[in-house]
């Protein structure tokens, strides 16, 4: 069993071993009524506690993008947008007399 896991790790650390111990996979689709915004959670999560599985971290990711693929290129092009109007504010194009 896992109760020796229970002893010297902090109780996030235990159960979050147990939860990567446990699953070869972790299922996305309760989260996907959140749409995008767990994302970010979910990767910091992974970042966090999973850092001996890019596999995992990699699978969870293409989930959101496979379910929702639409918001996913919307997002990206409002980053786009956001990062062409930051850079024309800083730095305007020169003008010529």
């Amino acid at each position: 069993m896992m109760l020796h896991l229970n002893e010297g790790m902090d109780e996030s650390r235990v159960a979050a071993s147990k939860i990567l111990r446990s699953h070869r996979h972790l299922d996305m689709r309760p989260l996907f009524g959140w749409e995008l915004g767990l994302l970010p959670y979910v990767v910091a999560w992974l970042e966090h506690f999973a850092k001996s599985r890019p596999d995992l971290k990699l699978s969870s990711i293409f989930e959101f993008v496979r379910a929702m693929p639409m918001k996913v290129a919307e997002g990206m092009t409002k980053l786009a947008l956001e990062a062409l109007r930051s850079a024309r504010v800083c730095c305007p194009p020169p003008t010529f007399v």
